[in-house]
């Protein structure tokens, strides 16, 4: 049966006697190289030796040759490996909010949302969007619906027609409210309403945060802070 990767070759030793051998086309190993070595050993000319400092000197290179192009290999994997690793870590952030370490014109640290993970010639980098703010909802509760105010708390109805209040908003655009807990309503005068017709229709609906429709890329190692 034959043998794929063997060349068969045909010697004559010193003693006059013909061998047959077999060589594999693959690489050899170091112990194919002893085996050969001691073979030649065996078959040399006892009155015309060979150097056997020179064949040690060139097993030890091919020794360490070896140990090189095994080392670089298990290196490879383990490179592979650890960025396999990386990846998955950073795939748990998408989601999450990160900190790059950054500060808005406010002077309050950037905020961003994390909605991908690249990596990039070996380099993790995010894809995020900044949160630019938090937007307060507030819903009329003869209707049911969520209803839109502007930016000085005026309330617009179902039909969007504008009404006579306004919910009171603080310095970030965020509600205020009473200390019984109910949104702090204001007239048309701006004085505090108390009618519990009114306070009991407009009421809190819940909170969205707002982000930049820009994204912006963050290096993994840039990362201060993970919420």
């Amino acid at each position: 049966m034959a043998v794929d990767n063997v060349t068969t070759q045909s010697a004559v030793g010193i003693d006059g006697n013909k061998y047959t051998t077999s060589v594999s086309n693959d690489t050899l190993t170091n112990n194919d190289f002893l085996a050969l070595m001691l073979e030649e050993m065996k078959q040399q000319d006892p009155t015309n030796p060979m150097d056997s400092d020179k064949m040690l000197a060139d097993q030890l290179q091919m020794s360490t040759i070896q140990t090189n192009a095994d080392m670089a290999e298990a290196m490879q994997k383990l490179e592979v490996s650890y960025a396999t690793s990386a990846l998955a870590t950073a795939s748990s952030l998408i989601g999450r909010v990160i900190e790059d370490g950054s500060v808005g014109d406010n002077g309050e640290a950037n905020s961003y949302v994390v909605s991908k993970v690249e990596n990039k010639d070996g380099s993790l980098y995010l894809t995020t969007n900044l949160i630019t703010g938090v937007e307060d909802a507030i819903k009329d509760t003869e209707t049911n619906k969520v209803l839109k105010y502007d930016s000085t708390g005026l309330i617009y109805d179902a039909n969007g027609e504008a009404t006579d209040v306004r919910v009171s908003l603080n310095s970030e655009g965020r509600f205020n409210y009473n200390d019984d807990g109910s949104l702090m309503l204001l007239d048309s005068d701006g004085n505090v309403i108390t009618d519990e017709d009114i306070t009991s229709k407009y009421v809190y609906a819940g909170s969205a945060t707002i982000y930049a429709d820009k994204t912006t890329t963050i290096p993994m190692n840039a990362i201060t802070k993970v919420e």
